[in-house]
């Protein structure tokens, strides 16, 4: 055993300092250290302490107010830890190793899912995926199981206004008995259960004393730092009916299910465009393969391309001039660009069926660049088209590698990077791309290995779109033509790409999203979502209980109002944020781009509670009357393109 001083920690840690406020990393491992030996006094002293390493010593618990705020990895291994939960005082922490700890076991492990919002490694592994499911999808289930046991048992046992006495004797009752009688999951997470169950009910219980005087119905919500729950739902309220009646999606150009894989001219389209939109699903399909037919052998097909955008984090001020009678927007703070002239620098047709020189039906459906590593600047390009994906090198115009999947034909793609864990414990930073397409599978693939590692049965239908949360990089949304944008965690692939995914949340559309996109200002709790009906918002916050939901808020736009019965302006193709503030979108056949301010739009609904909102449009730029279907844009730092 050894007794610690300031010299002995200075010494022991790094860098090397004569104060321990400037310690990052510390190592105290085979100290024969007590739970004793570790002083509150000296250990709160090192605020920026990162890393602590003390493994293989005596510990049978963690002291508390060590104030240890800036931990990320923690280093427990071969002691004789019994209680974990003390982990909530590090709500930093990334990485935790507690192995060889004889008394701890798998229900700890959910435990610390909970209490730690930002660990993403535990004893070695990367548990992104699992812990996200734990924390929202499992609590899901628990708090409503909770609110369904209160409602059954107890709530008839208190008056129409109860005392505070009454509510504590009640709630001392169901605090008894409801940590035994809500089960959820296998047995060997019984003490995990119950030690969530009497998390929720110690929150309602609170919350049924703090809202006596206002309303005797609480609410079920849930916190950020412990994943519990504040209030409870009422019985009453409103619940999205997933069995309601839906209009017949509007299909367009793309070929779902049960259909040959026939290719659609964009310039035929503008036909089934003046005559489809009221037309069902199997009418439209059996006119598309005619018109089909007989477009293909006169015009070739040009391919439509679509490209992940990064929102700017910059939001510059905006100004309005009038250039004759028409609203000029600019972004002040910038130098006026010149006018640039660019030219084709390869031609490529990678995408056609058997490398056939003379196929011009494939379509070319999306394409995206590469994200940059640390290490380096990325000349990639991925596109998705027919059967299959392409990785170009834009620089060479050569065709890096190509991914096909008989039977499917791939409507997009979308890239993220992760930080994958060699073998030897080394981090380093991958890029991985995900697309998806007719078949409603999404495909993992980390092109620069030339590996596609994984698959996700998403969708019984086709898929549409999908993006990545710019925030959470193992997030991804995918858009169906089953009416549903449904958000993943894909998890991080070990160094053998073993890998665990989990569906996180449903959002019900009433038509096929063509495009969607995480709202710039808050990535986390919104998102835009561009349909065939229509733009809408939608919640996406994950600590709300509802796991399945519907729309927010409907925007509309001035385009609507000059509808006709055979033009449809709801179609939104393109969507694409400028800034944290500024949009642009386009209707389907509208001949104009629209730039909106997200802020001043949705502000209404927080005064009036509105479900429907008029779009506040800037700036209406003049664009094309082009009868092509899904013409996108895309957005860099304030340009649109």
């Amino acid at each position: 055993m050894t007794k610690l001083t300031a010299d002995i920690l200075l010494k022991k840690g790094l860098p090397k300092s004569t104060s321990l406020k400037d310690v990052k990393k510390l190592d105290l491992s085979k100290m024969h250290l007590e739970t004793k030996d570790l002083d509150p006094k000296l250990f709160s002293q090192m605020v920026n302490l990162e890393e602590l390493d003390i493994s293989g010593n005596l510990l049978s618990e963690i002291p508390i107010n060590l104030k240890l705020s800036n931990l990320r990895v923690l280093n427990i291994n071969d002691n004789q830890v019994e209680e974990i939960t003390v982990l909530k005082e590090f709500p930093n922490l990334e990485e935790v190793l507690y192995e060889e700890n004889l008394y701890l076991t798998v229900s700890d492990n959910h435990k610390v899912f909970c209490l730690l919002p930002k660990l993403r490694r535990l004893n070695n592994k990367d548990i992104t995926s699992l812990a996200n499911h734990v924390r929202f999808v499992n609590h899901r289930e628990l708090s409503n199981r909770v609110e369904s046991y209160w409602e059954k048992n107890y709530k008839d046992k208190l008056p129409k206004e109860p005392s505070t006495e009454k509510i504590k004797a009640v709630g001392k009752d169901f605090m008894k008995t409801v940590v035994n009688n809500v089960r959820y999951g296998p047995n060997s997470l019984k003490d995990f259960t119950k030690w969530k169950v009497q998390l929720i009910a110690e929150n309602l219980f609170s919350s049924l004393l703090v809202s006596n005087e206002s309303d005797i119905e609480p609410k079920l919500d849930q916190t950020s730092t412990n994943n519990a729950t504040k209030a409870l739902q009422s019985s009453n309220r409103k619940k999205h009916n997933g069995d309601s009646p839906e209009e017949s999606p509007k299909k367009r150009v793309r070929i779902t299910d049960g259909m040959s894989s026939t290719t659609l001219s964009p310039q035929s389209s503008k036909k089934l465009l003046e005559k489809s939109f009221r037309i069902t699903p199997v009418k439209q399909k059996q006119e598309c393969t005619l018109k089909d037919q007989q477009s293909e052998s006169k015009l070739p097909k040009s391919p439509i391309a679509s490209s992940k955008s990064t929102p700017s984090k910059s939001q510059p001020k905006v100004e309005r001039t009038s250039i004759n009678g028409k609203q000029n927007l600019s972004l002040s703070g910038r130098k006026a660009k010149k006018e640039f002239n660019v030219e084709p620098l390869h031609f490529l047709q990678c995408h056609s069926k058997n490398n056939n020189a003379n196929d011009f039906s494939t379509q070319l459906w999306s394409c995206a660049f590469e994200p940059d590593l640390d290490t380096s600047l990325s000349k990639v390009i991925a596109s998705s088209g027919g059967d299959s994906v392409c990785v170009v090198d834009c620089e060479t115009g050569k065709v890096l590698k190509k991914y096909k999947v008989t039977g499917e034909e791939f409507f997009t793609l979308a890239w993220t990077t992760l930080t994958m864990i060699s073998k030897e414990g080394q981090k380093r930073k991958i890029n991985v791309l995900a697309a998806g397409g007719k078949l409603g599978v999404i495909k993992l693939i980390h092109a620069k290995v030339n590996l596609a590692y994984g698959e996700i049965k998403a969708h019984k239908k086709a898929i549409s779109i999908m993006c990545f949360s710019p925030t959470q990089e193992t997030f991804l949304f995918t858009g169906s033509y089953d009416n549903r944008i449904l958000l993943w965690d894909i998890g991080v692939p070990d160094y053998e790409y073993n890998f665990r995914t989990s569906q996180l949340l449903t959002l019900d559309t009433t038509s096929t999203p063509l495009r969607i996109c995480p709202v710039a200002a808050s990535p986390d709790q919104y998102l835009l979502a561009a349909c065939e009906d229509g733009c809408f918002v939608y919640d996406i916050k994950l600590t709300k209980n509802q796991g399945k939901r519907s729309f927010d808020v409907e925007l509309n736009f001035p385009i609507y109002k000059t509808e006709t019965k055979n033009d449809d302006f709801h179609v939104i193709d393109s969507l694409a944020f400028l800034n944290e503030d500024l949009v642009a979108s386009k209707s389907a056949n509208q001949g104009s781009i629209y730039i909106w301010s997200w802020e001043r739009s949705f502000k209404a609904k927080k005064s009036k509670g509105n479900k429907k909102l008029d779009a506040v449009v800037l700036a209406e730029l003049k664009w094309s009357n082009t009868d092509f279907p899904y013409i996108t844009l895309t957005a860099s730092q304030g340009v649109c393109i």
